[in-house]
């Protein structure tokens, strides 16, 4: 007997499950992530906007067997904002196979969904992954191109003790043997830590950034609030010119485990005004990039997109790197109209 309904337990408890299952499914496939309890807890948990009708459970005879969950959002899809959700963390324990249960969770999510006037959910699953096998053979999900990201290694030697792969282990140790340049003084004028009060400057320039996004996060103001101040998880530090807030860079500190564990700074959100100056930009961005090293983060990674330019980022020292990840959308509606060249702004969960 299979009963999908609403997860029972807090964010201590899913991330023993979520942890557990996805280390037996792709400990093989590659490196990760530890969804720390903290971390649910922010995204999901403690969260006021996410409903608990959204965290689901599937319980075989009692006993949780599998689990779905997603946090409501404002999505982008071509020229409009429409209500869908974030869904990841599918989890099915092996030794429940051939019950079904990742079927039974999403069709449930998928009513529940449809129910509350949701479009779409949007989620990202690894290359080759056996998530990746079974959303693209669930009935109206939609399979996107590869994810890739921008890379910033601070500690190239960790990263290679680190590497899951040969070749990114004989990388990194070049790279750590190169020399490396001596710190420099950075003016840190202007940068200090985001308040409340940033908020509305901050909308309008995340705002701004997605302009040329349509496909994936929009952002209300209740929403970015929680993203830029949680507890002690996200770090958002804002640039000040004139009075007038003109930057804002959202990361937060995540561990990875291969070949044990690194700790990854993972930006969320970048944003500049345009009438921010080049070299403004670059010192804003080496100024957070110290930041994350000085919290002790092994390297730091940002989905790439649309939203932010390439050269800056190149300018300050990072590299396009593989993501190993596609973006999958489940529509409640089939009818709904995709846009023919998808630009696509989202964050890793």
């Amino acid at each position: 007997m299979v009963e999908v309904r609403k997860f029972e337990g807090d964010a201590q408890d899913a991330s023993g499950f979520v942890n557990r299952v996805w280390g037996e499914h792709y400990a093989a496939q590659g490196p990760l992530t530890n969804f720390q309890p903290r971390l649910l807890d922010w995204w999901l948990f403690a969260n006021p906007l996410a409903t608990a009708e959204y965290r689901l459970g599937a319980y075989v005879r009692g006993k949780l067997a599998g689990v779905l969950f997603a946090e409501p959002l404002r999505l982008r899809l071509g020229g409009q904002d429409v209500e869908g959700t974030y869904g990841s963390w599918l989890s099915v324990d092996p030794a429940f196979r051939g019950e079904r249960l990742g079927q039974k969770l999403v069709e449930e999510m998928g009513a529940r969904q449809r129910e509350r006037g949701a479009a779409l959910m949007l989620g990202c699953v690894g290359l080759g992954s056996v998530g990746e096998r079974f959303w693209k053979r669930t009935e109206h999900t939609r399979v996107f191109g590869s994810l890739g990201l921008w890379l910033h290694v601070f500690d190239p030697a960790a990263v290679a003790r680190w590497a899951s792969s040969a070749p990114e282990r004989a990388f990194f140790s070049l790279v750590s043997r190169l020399p490396r340049r001596r710190p420099v003084d950075l003016d840190t004028h202007g940068i200090r830590p985001y308040r409340p009060e940033d908020l509305p400057a901050c909308m309008a320039l995340v705002q701004q950034s997605m302009e040329q996004v349509n496909l994936g996060y929009g952002y209300t103001a209740e929403r970015l609030a929680h993203q830029l101040q949680f507890r002690d998880i996200p770090r958002t530090l804002v640039l000040e010119r004139n009075g007038t807030v003109r930057g804002l860079i959202n990361s937060y500190t995540l561990q990875m485990n291969a070949r044990g564990a690194l700790d990854i700074s993972l930006i969320d959100l970048l944003a500049l005004d345009a009438s921010v100056p080049r070299e403004e930009r670059k010192r804003f961005l080496r100024v957070a990039m110290r930041d994350m090293a000085a919290r002790g983060a092994h390297c730091s990674a940002m989905v790439r997109s649309p939203c932010v330019p390439a050269g800056l980022m190149l300018g300050a020292g990072w590299v396009p790197w593989s993501g190993g990840m596609r973006i999958v959308c489940t529509l409640t509606s089939p009818d709904l109209l995709w846009p023919t060249s998808p630009r696509v702004f989202t964050h890793l969960r």
